[in-house]
């Protein structure tokens, strides 16, 4: 298995009010006072078989995963909605471990997946989820909660973690699919100026939508830091986000999954789409 562990930190499963509270605290410390999963919800889905698995050092949390059960009319799965770790804390590789943790908990309960969506445009999470986490990606939500406040849509992907899958064995296992054995796939979008600085990207010049079905493997363009050029260029990241949204969701429609993402040019990432086998 990959070497993620920091010897001051350890993990266990917490459930008592008192740590579920310090959940709540450090929820408002890395996402802000809007976006909280309270010490009741999480105590209740306790109660009916979900779990919050914490990372301490000694006895103060640093971070925490925290999931819930879920059915999707064929089979129950765990649903995983919340990751969050003090911003000094990152970097030393916890999201990795609570994840890891998060996989032992349900396989030990009897579960075979994680299901969770993350922002498409969050190139680091894509890149634990998809490439060392090995999960893979077929759904696209539009506007999963809305608006933000800045009147974005926060749209997601939904990510499918098959627990005791050899894609998931090999990517927890390093194995991973590196990056210049992707470069010749053919891009869905192009964008101008994608490979210089972020003050001088373009706006997305072309739609390859006629290349979906026609070839089993495609890249996906998002910028790597995001952030940046939605504050920088808002009217740049907004036409981006929309022929990403498009794109996938014709792909997916279609029968391809998201199995890999590396970074290509310094201010781009590529997400590899594979047609289903």
């Amino acid at each position: 298995m990959a070497t993620v562990d920091d010897e001051s930190i350890h993990y266990r499963i917490i459930a008592n009010v008192s740590e579920l509270h310090a959940c709540v605290k450090l929820q408002k410390q890395v996402w802000g006072p809007d976006t909280i999963t309270s010490m009741q919800q999480m105590r209740a889905a306790i109660l009916h078989g979900g779990s919050v698995i914490g990372a301490f050092c000694g006895e103060a949390l640093v971070g925490f995963c925290y999931s819930f059960i879920g059915y999707d009319g064929r089979e129950p799965y765990v649903g995983s909605h919340m990751m969050a770790i003090q911003p000094e804390y990152r970097d030393r590789g916890i999201g990795m471990r609570l994840k890891l943790e998060q996989r032992l908990w349900a396989m030990e309960a009897g579960y075979g997946k994680i299901v969770w969506t993350f922002d498409p445009f969050e190139s680091r999470n894509g890149y634990l989820n998809i490439v060392k986490l090995g999960g893979t990606v077929s759904a696209y939500i539009p506007e999963f909660y809305g608006t933000d406040d800045a009147g974005f849509p926060t749209d997601r992907f939904v990510v499918t973690w098959d627990l005791s899958s050899e894609r998931v064995f090999r990517a927890i296992g390093g194995q991973q699919e590196r990056g210049d054995e992707t470069s010749g796939y053919p891009r869905l979008l192009t964008v101008e100026g994608a490979g210089g600085q972020l003050s001088d990207v373009g706006v997305v010049q072309a739609a390859r939508r006629d290349l979906i079905g026609t070839t089993s493997r495609v890249r996906l363009p998002i910028p790597r830091f995001a952030s940046k050029l939605r504050q920088a260029r808002p009217d740049i990241y907004q036409i981006w986000q929309r022929g990403v949204r498009d794109l996938a969701m014709a792909a997916f429609a279609h029968g391809y999954q998201i199995v890999s993402c590396h970074p290509s040019e310094p201010e781009t990432l590529d997400y590899i789409l594979e047609m289903k086998r």
